[in-house]
């Protein structure tokens, strides 16, 4: 009798390779994943290849995924999965880190393409079986998400290819935003690198694979999986290892404030001793090692908790809730942490925010100062396009010159933005929507607030940017009229404009479509929220090149009085140096 579940710790480049096709079966929900989450796994892979250079500890666990089997019987069963009797497995628990995990194998497998080098085959293979009539998707969602995965991210060149956002539904819109979040990831590593990244993914990134046969068997599983017990934490671990050996009165003075600060910084808990970490100059991925290194030069345990750990929790609390009082500056303090808190699932800025509080918060105008001009470091490199490793470089850096007492407000200093990198914010501007939806969504809530002239607190994530000029016109539509666009090129230019784009709710989106101006004006003021952001568009009568030139060259004054970038260069000419490479687009 075949047993009722197989178990095994296998690598991605197992996991994914023969006899395994990996299906997304009917129950299973569309992708849910924004660019937070797969920052959390993304942040885990990055952190274990980079210590893998010289280290004996090389590899990186990415938690266990249940799959259904098919109900075969068989010698051949024992010794899954390298028997050919098994090759479809369902996936049960793991879609989303599954769905992340081909994006990122296409965006290695385009980026090589587009730099004329030859894929690397193993990544061909994690994607598909083979080429042609003859090949199989090793990884498949369910429809309808399954055409659209295909048509953005699983066929060679769809990584590099822009869908229309104004069709787009919630999980197709959350499915391009992880793509882009992870090609900034990709991006940002040289050719050696990305075959260095390549072969860790596939070779030193583990799963443990769990399987079963009958969807209810299954379901009982993932309820054990998720809910049987609290695993055991990092901070549970050094918990135990920071406070033994201490004698009873500093045992209880420990655990009364470690208690305090976990209470205080709640599901953050964990994230605070890698902040702790990072502002006092480890670079380590080894969080564990590295906080038991802090402690011992503070002198122990008990130093450590009420030193170091408290003072650094109750400010963290703060910084999570944008709260400040008692100051003249409280409000533009709470402001620039509010707008900071935006950038969810990537706190890179933090550590700075918090080593900076930590030395000289006492001062809130030198606070507001800081936060303020952190802000516009923080909006200024997304805006550029820089990935994970440059960001985490440049904050580096400002963490070194707050540690050396170095004279942050010096024009060329790493909290300041250099000229080239200006003329590149504008550059990336001019698209930002094409670049990085989430970034254009943020950038347009910000202007939003300023039109207001308060923060509003929307919830970002239940407004949608939309087009007004849209980006795939019909055929005989009145856009593609001579009297409005007469020149292809002009429109489209105008359709990226910043200009073009307004803040709409989900269901205003679903109505507007490619409807023509009149009438994306009553869907725009007819019902939902009115917006400061789209009352310029309430004054106009017709929506040509005048129109968004004007909104345009409005809304960069304003993010000037925000972010003092300066007036944007003038259009013609290269891009600058370092710009991200302009990707291709589908046809519009």
């Amino acid at each position: 009798m075949a047993q009722a579940f197989d178990t095994r710790i296998m690598t991605l480049g197992q996991l994914f390779a023969n006899p395994n096709l990996i299906r997304t079966p009917p129950f299973q929900r569309s992708f849910s994943w924004t660019w937070g989450e797969a920052s959390t796994l993304v942040d885990e892979i990055e952190n274990a290849f980079e210590a893998e250079a010289g280290s004996d500890q090389a590899g990186c666990f990415l938690g266990t995924m249940l799959f259904i089997k098919p109900e075969k019987s068989g010698s051949r069963l024992a010794t899954w999965p390298l028997g050919r009797n098994q090759r479809v497995l369902e996936v049960v628990d793991g879609l989303q880190r599954l769905t992340t995990l081909t994006m990122l194998f296409s965006l290695l497998r385009d980026i090589d393409r587009s730099d004329a080098q030859r894929p690397n085959d193993r990544i061909l293979s994690a994607i598909a079986t083979g080429q042609g009539r003859n090949g199989r998707h090793r990884f498949m969602l369910r429809e309808p998400d399954e055409a659209f995965f295909q048509s953005y991210v699983r066929q060679p060149g769809a990584t590099l290819l822009i869908p229309d956002s104004d069709s787009q539904s919630a999980s197709e819109e959350r499915m391009i935003g992880v793509r882009e979040y992870l090609r900034e990831t990709v991006d940002a590593y040289d050719l050696p690198q990305r075959q260095r990244l390549a072969a860790f993914l596939l070779d030193q990134c583990f799963v443990a694979v769990l399987s079963t046969t009958g969807v209810d068997r299954a379901h009982r599983m993932f309820t054990v999986l998720n809910t049987a017990g609290k695993p055991l934490g990092r901070n549970d671990i050094l918990k135990a290892q920071l406070l033994a050996g201490l004698k009873p009165q500093e045992m209880q003075r420990a655990i009364t404030g470690w208690d305090a600060a976990e209470k205080l910084t709640g599901a953050d808990f964990e994230s605070l001793f890698s902040h702790v970490r990072t502002i006092h100059g480890r670079t380590s991925p080894n969080v564990i090692s590295s906080i038991k290194d802090i402690a011992t030069r503070a002198g122990g345990g008990l130093p450590f908790v009420e030193r170091i750990l408290q003072p650094a929790a109750e400010i963290c609390e703060a910084i999570t809730h944008a709260r400040h009082e008692g100051s003249p500056h409280s409000g533009s303090i709470a402001a620039s942490l509010t707008y900071l808190n935006w950038l969810k699932g990537n706190t890179d800025w933090m550590p700075p925010a918090l080593l900076w509080w930590l030395e000289k918060g006492k001062d809130p105008a030198e606070l507001a100062w800081f936060l303020a001009a952190l802000d516009r470091l923080a909006y200024g490199l997304r805006i550029q396009g820089r990935g994970n490793k440059r960001r985490l470089t440049r904050m580096n850096a400002v963490l070194h010159a707050i540690r050396s007492g170095q004279d942050l407000k010096k024009t060329g200093g790493p909290l300041s933005l250099a000229r080239e990198e200006l003329r590149m914010v504008h550059h990336s501007l001019r698209d930002l929507h094409k670049r990085h939806a989430q970034v254009a969504r943020l950038v347009l809530l910000r202007l939003n607030d300023v039109l207001a002239g308060k923060p509003q607190r929307l919830d970002a994530e239940e407004f949608t940017v939309e087009h007004l000029l849209p980006r795939k016109p019909g055929i005989n539509s009145p856009w593609r009229a001579h009297a409005y666009f007469p020149d292809p090129a002009d429109r489209d230019r105008c359709t990226e404009s910043l200009g073009n784009l307004v803040l709409v709710s989900k269901l205003q989106n679903d109505k507007a479509g490619n409807l023509d101006f009149a009438h994306k004006r009553q869907v725009l003021f007819g019902t939902g929220p009115h917006l400061p952001i789209n009352e310029f568009v309430r004054r106009q009568t017709e929506w040509k090149r005048a129109q968004i030139e004007a909104r345009e060259a409005e809304l960069l004054k304003l993010l000037d009085h925000i972010w003092q970038i300066g007036p944007p260069p003038g259009r013609r000419g290269e891009p600058p140096t370092g710009a991200p490479r302009r990707k291709a687009t589908a046809d519009a």
